[in-house]
């Protein structure tokens, strides 16, 4: 099956077109999917009504699904692989004011990569859109990490290019005040250390490597590794970067976890909204 592939005018995100996602791809439509991943960072399909078996069997063609921990997902859902990002709780109803969940998503507000506190981390994410607000639904933003890189100075990148960072949840919900965290999920999570510039094998591209989850800098004095790395976020946050994404139901947004980072965006949260995520991870640490 030939796919459509409709980019953006900057080349950072396309529409896909031609796919009915509810039937499993074959191996030529992925090949030309990833292709399209791998070239625009950001893709997504528009009317794509999935349950969990068909996004799980979507995501599978790039790795691996996450395993998340239990205590940061709503208890409805019980696939371990998918993560409500919802403002309901377990009964399907809008969440109180003080579920903590509705604390632990806010940080989901900050600039971040997926699963990049994990060993290995995330490759690609994909979100369906359930149910979305009637009245002005949220958007959420992606800045490209490779077109960031790429604008620094040669100068500045060689001072940048050794540089590695611990990332870790806690680093990241401490921004917002959350701390609950139980024995199981510190078990799951413990923070991690990766590159600050990775190489995109796919692209031969190079990019940053950071967002919330990034704590400090190894090697580098902690306020110093910190306010270095929320330069690198301003700088590579840009609007110049940037693809908005403007959701419509049911679309499934599928990005690259390795270039990329997102960061949701305020909304009504009196009105109901449900999307369902999944990630596949790397094959091996970064």
């Amino acid at each position: 099956m030939t796919i459509d592939v409709h980019p953006q005018p900057s080349g950072f995100g396309a529409e896909i077109t031609g796919l009915d996602l509810r039937t499993p791809m074959d191996q030529q439509t992925y090949d030309e999917v990833e292709a399209a991943l791998a070239r625009h960072g950001v893709i997504f399909f528009r009317n794509q009504p999935l349950d969990e078996a068909q996004q799980e069997a979507f995501i599978r063609w790039f790795g691996p699904p996450n395993a998340l921990a239990k205590q940061l997902n709503n208890a409805r859902m019980k696939n371990p692989y998918f993560y409500d990002v919802s403002n309901v709780d377990e009964n399907g109803d809008i969440m109180m004011e003080d579920n903590e969940r509705r604390l632990y998503l806010l940080a989901n507000l900050y600039w971040h990569t997926d699963m990049s506190m994990r060993q290995p981390p995330a490759r690609v994410t994909a979100l369906n859109a359930r149910v979305l607000p009637e009245i002005d639904p949220p958007d959420t933003e992606f800045a490209d990490m490779r077109a960031a890189w790429e604008a620094l100075p040669e100068a500045r990148k060689q001072e940048l290019e050794s540089l590695r960072a611990v990332h870790s949840v806690y680093a990241s919900r401490a921004k917002v005040g959350y701390t609950n965290f139980n024995d199981e999920t510190r078990k799951l999570l413990p923070p991690s250390e990766h590159p600050l510039i990775r190489l995109h094998q796919a692209s031969g591209r190079k990019h940053f490597y950071m967002g919330a989850h990034a704590s400090h800098i190894v090697g580098m004095e902690e306020e110093q590794g910190r306010q270095l790395l929320e330069e690198l976020v301003d700088f590579a946050t840009q609007p110049q970067f940037r693809y908005v994404h403007k959701w419509q139901p049911y679309d499934l947004l599928v990005w690259d976890d390795s270039c990329t980072m997102h960061r949701a965006t305020p909304y009504d949260d009196t009105q109901r909204r449900e999307l369902r995520w999944c990630s596949a991870r790397e094959l091996e640490p970064v």
